[in-house]
């Protein structure tokens, strides 16, 4: 076999790769509709704006590879995957971002548990973590990085095989309750919001930073669970309050996880949010 033919070769057998990969995902995660006016196909974008993230396992040419997507619901096991280029070969260098080199956000399909783990990198370049499926059913896991000044978000679906109850998602509210702590959300249906976390009725003064900032911010839309990873605004100096540019844009229900520390803890807050047309 010639050297071109080899070549071709080898590029037609990535390309399916990258595309069994993007269905994996998908069919592990079966309440992504396809026909969802707001979902993107995997690697393409609307004509009028870029494709939400996280709805896919590939991205720019780069690929999240599982070692597993099954794990036992109820024990911590090892989840394990790499990131590879579109030659197949393992990226290893990532750039520092919010404290981390890797984040790896974990949520169930009905977005009522929520996990934001932080893996390590192993001599082979692949990440690894402890990681526990509280419960059967389906999950997806976001690996969000940047490498080489691009942010991305890598996404693939994950089951806990066994009987699954989904959970309808909470209504919307401007408020919720944490550890003690009292947190309200306000804003206006789009654009930016604004977090005050308080106890006993007051403002809570030396909120401390937490990945390198005063709090974090996912949100992901229920319909499809497209992720918005929101760096938070500079501090305004008022006590208690955490300031995010966003928090979804498109019509759809959200659901927004508020990370904080105080007391040398860290403290994760949920909200329903609805942005209507």
């Amino acid at each position: 076999m010639s050297a071109g033919v080899r070549v071709a070769a080898f590029a037609a057998l990535l390309a399916v790769v990258f595309a069994a990969a993007a269905l994996a995902g998908q069919a592990l995660d079966p309440g992504t509709d396809a026909h969802d006016e707001h979902a993107a196909a995997p690697g393409h974008a609307h004509a009028h704006a870029a494709a939400p993230a996280g709805l896919s396992a590939q991205q720019d040419g780069l690929l999240l590879v599982p070692a597993t997507t099954q794990l036992a619901a109820g024990r911590t096991g090892r989840f394990a995957f790499t990131i590879a280029d579109e030659t197949g070969r393992t990226v290893r260098d990532f750039d520092r971002e919010q404290a981390r080199r890797m984040h790896l956000v974990v949520v169930s399909r009905d977005l009522a548990d929520f996990q934001h783990l932080h893996p390590t990198q192993t001599p082979s370049g692949a990440w690894t973590t402890a990681l526990r499926l509280p419960a059967a059913g389906s999950y997806r896991a976001y690996a969000d990085f940047s490498t080489g000044g691009a942010r991305r978000t890598l996404a693939v679906g994950l089951l806990a095989p066994g009987p699954a109850t989904p959970r309808p998602l909470p209504a919307p509210s401007t408020t919720a309750h944490t550890d003690g702590y009292d947190v309200t959300l306000h804003g206006a249906a789009a654009g930016p919001v604004r977090f005050t976390v308080s106890r006993g009725g007051a403002p809570v003064a030396g909120l401390q930073p937490y990945l390198g900032a005063r709090g974090h911010l996912v949100a992901l839309r229920a319909s499809d669970l497209a992720y918005e990873h929101v760096h938070p605004l500079a501090a305004t100096g008022a006590p208690g309050e955490i300031a995010f540019s966003s928090a979804g844009s498109a019509p759809g229900s959200y659901r927004l996880f508020l990370q904080f520390r105080h007391g040398g803890r860290v403290h994760t807050a949920a909200f329903t949010r609805r942005i209507t047309p």
